[in-house]
């Protein structure tokens, strides 16, 4: 009799571990660093926005760092804008090639190939409906000349394609997913604008309930698109087309 209500639980019991599994990766500070945010001098910036489709954006509380401000960012691992820049003032952001320094096996080429090339159509797509700049390059022969650019470099640090038969037994806790971590550099000229470390690992529910059963690229994709949004929110966010609240 036991046994049939811990079956029947069961369901339940994985949806809360769920739950809490995301929830928790997506938002929650780590107490040392929070103190140590407190203790420094903090920014003018407010932490929250709210987005043109009604989202709650999060960039988190900010403080003076290097000539600029540094933000505990719950969805990124490190973030710094200089000084006063706000992603505003230029007619073209120019997401250059993505580069890789990660160490993959043979089999891991084709979908890191792909995570390359995928995320600056992602950003660009993204960032389309920001506002934030009159043109979005990919190619440098696309620029037009006499145009103010930042340009935005991106670099692959870290990168596992997966597997689904880790995926089946583990991939609720994380076992098994894609992992990619990107640092990002924005520059005006030779000066640096805007740094930034993400990481992603199966982060939709999907991917952590039914991981077993999708592709290795499509959770890779889904990775890479969530990167994208809430590197284009903050943007928008400092940029003036989020509301503060």
């Amino acid at each position: 009799m036991k046994s049939k209500v811990i079956l029947k639980a069961w369901p339940f019991i994985i949806v809360c571990a769920i739950v809490n599994l995301i929830s928790g990766c997506a938002t929650t500070e780590d107490t040392s660093t929070a103190k140590s945010s407190s203790s420094a001098a903090t920014g003018h910036l407010s932490a929250k926005y709210k987005a043109d489709d009604g989202r709650m954006i999060e960039i988190g509380k900010n403080y003076s760092s290097e000539g600029g401000l540094s933000f505990k960012a719950p969805h990124l691992e490190k973030c710094w804008i200089a000084g006063d820049f706000k992603f505003t003032g230029y007619d073209t952001l120019y997401i250059a090639p993505t580069m890789s320094t990660a160490k993959i096996h043979d089999d891991e080429q084709p979908p890191h190939d792909l995570a390359k090339t995928g995320l600056p159509i992602e950003l660009s797509k993204m960032l389309a409906g920001k506002g934030l700049f009159g043109m979005i390059a990919l190619q440098e022969s696309d620029i037009k000349p006499g145009s103010r650019v930042l340009k935005l470099e991106n670099t692959i640090t870290e990168y596992s394609k997966g597997g689904g038969a880790a995926r089946y037994f583990v991939g609720l806790y994380g076992g098994g997913q894609p992992v990619l971590r990107v640092l990002g550099k924005m520059t005006d000229g030779d000066k640096t604008m805007f740094t930034f470390e993400g990481r992603r690992s199966g982060v939709s529910a999907g991917a952590r309930m039914t991981g077993a059963f999708m592709k290795d690229e499509d959770i890779q994709i889904q990775d890479i698109r969530s990167l994208a949004l809430d590197l284009t929110d903050f943007m928008a966010a400092l940029g003036g087309k989020y509301e503060p609240k």
